[in-house]
């Protein structure tokens, strides 16, 4: 079954001291293989894909690197974020969550009615997904504050204990003092970015974005709470954004007898990702998705149609 990583199950201790300086320090010539390969080779987008063919060209999850998921509170993030997971999961890819907002079983249920592509998943199809997710995903579990230095330890201790490749911070402001708290957020994001590259692995970092007094405007990479550090440091920043107002105006027509939803309502998109911040990579823009609510999956068009994780490559091609 899925290891859930706590600290009563787990020693971190050789894992909480820094990287010794000499490890790092190397003579230039280390990296004249990886030069030269990178002159014959022709430029290639790589990294992790997303679950949408359509962001293949445009968005991808490298080692080292740190991507910053943000959005206002409700708008669905970590729901994409951990169907971005799933897609992971279905490239080979090793994950591990530290939610401190939800607990291990809330995490698991919403993955498996990603999984399932439905609302009523029974028994097998838990032991199924289980039995899917064996060597390939963890849980941290632990509840509210989280102390760097030991969210750190976790970090080391997963990159070269279980060999993961992706580590998801869920989120921000629980490993810091509070949103006031600009030193302490900087530092943070700036040990994550150190982490990354050490231990050669993808961190992805959940944080809030400030809400306007109008939800209908979407947010952009200056709506970040707290430091403008936070943005600065990282690799890659995606704002999720739910259409509210498309929301409010399906409800309405559906409560008119025989109400129907307009073609043109239809077509437009329930959710955004929007990449404002691309910085190994050319591409900036966004994204359309749709929702279908039975599996808590987001999809590509209107069709609605979910994915498949268990039987397809992560994506819908």
């Amino acid at each position: 079954m899925t290891l859930i990583i706590t600290p009563d199950n787990t020693d971190f201790s050789a894992y909480m001291a820094e990287t010794e300086p000499s490890v790092k320090v190397l003579p230039v010539e280390s990296w004249e293989n990886a030069l030269v390969a990178a002159v014959n080779q022709p430029e290639h987008i790589t990294g992790a894909r997303l679950p949408w063919s359509k962001t293949h060209d445009k968005i991808r999850f490298r080692p080292g690197e740190v991507t910053l998921w943000q959005g206002i509170n409700g708008h669905g993030k970590s729901q994409i974020l951990g169907q971005a997971i799933l897609g992971f999961t279905a490239q080979g890819q090793k994950s591990c969550i530290a939610s401190f907002e939800m607990r291990p079983v809330s995490t698991l249920k919403r993955m498996l009615r990603q999984v399932s592509m439905n609302d009523q998943p029974g028994e097998a199809a838990a032991r199924q997904m289980m039995s899917w997710l064996t060597g390939k995903a963890w849980i941290y579990d632990q509840l509210g504050r989280a102390e760097p230095r030991t969210l750190a330890a976790v970090i080391r201790y997963c990159a070269e204990r279980l060999k993961i490749d992706h580590f998801v911070i869920d989120s921000l402001m629980r490993c810091v003092a509070g949103e006031d708290d600009y030193n302490g957020q900087k530092d943070f994001v700036e040990l994550l970015c150190r982490l990354a590259q050490d231990c050669n692995i993808h961190i992805h970092l959940v944080h809030h974005a400030r809400k306007r007094e109008n939800e209908d405007q979407k947010p952009g990479k200056f709506d970040a709470k707290g430091s403008g550090a936070i943005v600065d440091q990282v690799d890659q920043m995606l704002t999720i954004w739910r259409n509210k107002k498309k929301e409010k105006d399906v409800d309405k027509a559906l409560r008119v007898p025989g109400g129907s939803i307009s073609e043109d309502l239809e077509k437009t998109p329930d959710c955004l990702l929007i990449c404002d911040k691309n910085r190994h990579g050319e591409w900036e823009g966004t994204v359309a998705l749709w929702y279908h609510a039975p599996s808590l999956q987001y999809t590509p068009d209107s069709r609605r149609l979910p994915l498949n994780f268990m039987r397809d490559r992560g994506y819908d091609a």
